[in-house]
């Protein structure tokens, strides 16, 4: 099935990105993959370009992903292989066993289900951190791929750990080092630096790195996702985990530090310091039993889903209920949903984010009308209660249309469930050995 592109006028809806753009009947129209006016519905409406009537829905950015795992796709449906009464027993009975048993193929169908299921929900950039260690080198470039067929925009690293040895942690920081040299000429994906976590590196694991990697390839990594995390630290002779990454020079403002939960005070003070980017996942710590990030002592945060999924409606609504008793205000709230999303986003994509002229048209439209009044200050109360989560009517990425009328339009969906499922029986007997 051909994606479809070209000329396009998206409107007869609320255009608003939360930023300061905010049409209560507006239209984009789209050129070249660009986005070349933002204006009232009656000023666009033109004879011979296609108009996409939305009737009243909400047109906005599309939704930004900054942490997920997609190899953890095709993991539905499984298992433990053995209890999981803490995280690091999630890990050792759950997580690195599947790793372990993925493969050139199910590495693949696994990026390019979970990327069929981003695109459902609007996600046009999605920020993975991927494990296959029994399938390290070329691994990212397989992933790359997927993300070419997708048609969306994203960040890619290798979860680098010491837990498979010496030898394939070569192999990790070599994945790592090679793709992000190759990926800089890509004008959809960039490679960063993946670390799995404090705990699964050594002082002189992290040494190596910091000689190896290239001062502006920033890090993406696990800090302070679970109490072990901050006792491994100190037990090495830090304060904490941004403390200890921050003290090999790993750490700097465009490093994405996922969780940042359990973290001490001098953590919270490199935090201030370096201003990295934050990402907190919330439905999978409270999964995880980990707790939860606090809130009013970071700078800024943006959300992912830590491999539950990519509808990021649904993680804003877990988000906001399982952090009522946070002094955050309503005000910081939309801060972080909107403004530092974009702000995230331009970081590794300059010419994406909040909507203005010439951007690239990534956009996504809520399958919801909304039956009360829409305005710049409870937008975020529409996306909350009113969306709340699910598929799109409607998403572009790069002036394509990737999701329309319930489908997909760069693949068979159905073709491509039947191969996973095949795929996915083969993994989960490896997996279970």
């Amino acid at each position: 099935m051909n994606r479809p592109s070209g000329e396009w006028i998206v409107g007869n809806g609320v255009v608003a990105d939360g930023a300061g753009t905010f049409l209560d009947d507006g239209a984009l129209h789209i050129r070249d993959g660009r986005i070349i006016t933002v204006a009232p519905t009656a000023q666009l409406r033109r004879d011979r370009v296609e108009f996409i009537d939305v009737n009243g829905r909400l047109i906005m950015p599309g939704f930004l992903n900054a942490h997920h795992h997609l190899y953890s796709s095709l993991a539905v449906g499984t298992s433990p292989i053995g209890p999981t009464p803490d995280f690091y027993r999630i890990l050792t009975n759950m997580w690195w066993p599947l790793d372990g048993a993925l493969d050139r193929e199910s590495v693949y169908l696994s990026a390019l289900v979970g990327l069929t299921d981003a695109v459902r929900h609007g996600v046009t950039m999605l920020f993975d951190h991927h494990a296959s260690m029994g399938f390290v080198r070329g691994s990212l470039d397989l992933l790359h791929r997927a993300f070419a067929e997708a048609g969306i925009k994203g960040t890619l690293c290798f979860e680098t750990s010491e837990r498979a040895g010496p030898v394939s942690l070569e192999e990790q920081i070599e994945e790592n080092l090679e793709f992000a040299a190759q990926a800089s000429a890509s004008p959809s994906v960039r490679g960063l630096f993946g670390l799995h976590a404090n705990l699964t590196l050594g002082n002189d694991t992290l040494q190596r790195i910091a000689d190896r990697k290239p001062a502006d390839l920033p890090i993406h990594v696990h800090c302070g996702e679970d109490a072990a995390d901050l006792e491994h630290c100190r037990t090495v002779g830090f304060a904490g985990p941004a403390d200890r990454l921050a003290a090999f020079g790993l750490l700097s403002s465009r490093s994405l530090l996922v969780h940042a939960i359990h973290l001490s005070e001098r953590d919270y003070e490199r935090v201030a310091e370096i201003r990295p980017v934050i990402v907190t996942n919330p439905e999978s710590n409270a999964n995880n039993r980990v707790g939860h990030m606090v809130r009013r002592r970071m700078p800024a945060y943006v959300l992912g889903t830590d491999g539950m999924g990519c509808d990021m409606l649904a993680t804003l609504r877990a988000h906001f209920l399982l952090g009522r008793d946070q002094d955050e205000s309503w005000t910081d709230l939309q801060a972080n949903v909107f403004a530092e999303r974009y702000r995230v986003q331009e970081l590794f994509f300059p010419d994406t984010g909040r909507f203005r002229p010439d951007i690239r048209a990534d956009v996504a439209v809520p399958d919801y009308i909304p039956a009360t009044p829409v305005s710049p200050d409870n937008l975020l109360g529409h996306l909350i209660f009113g969306a709340q989560g699910g598929p799109m009517f409607l998403t572009l990425a790069d002036g394509r249309i990737l999701f329309r009328e319930g489908r997909v339009t760069f693949l068979d969906e159905t073709a491509l469930r039947r191969e996973a499922r095949a795929v996915a029986v083969r993994l989960h007997e490896r997996y279970y050995g």
